[in-house]
């Protein structure tokens, strides 16, 4: 069973004595920061999946190009 201390600086934070970890006792809190990761990490993918579609158009326009100069060309 795990024995906790109070840390000093928050009231809301204790030491775990068997290991020395830090843990936040607050539920409110550790759902605050569940739902802020949740939302940065949806962000990231959103970004991510943009980056990939403009380059992707990227490639698109090269191979319009391409087959636009090759139509002038002929």
């Amino acid at each position: 069973m795990s024995e906790y201390l109070k840390v000093e600086s928050d009231s809301s934070l204790v030491r775990d004595m068997n290991n020395h970890a830090i843990v936040n006792n607050n539920r409110s809190e550790f759902n605050k920061f569940l739902s802020l990761s949740e939302k940065k990490y949806k962000e990231k993918r959103e970004l991510e999946n943009l980056k990939s579609d403009v380059n992707a158009m990227k490639g698109d326009l090269e191979e319009i190009k391409s087959l636009l100069k090759s139509i002038v060309q002929n």
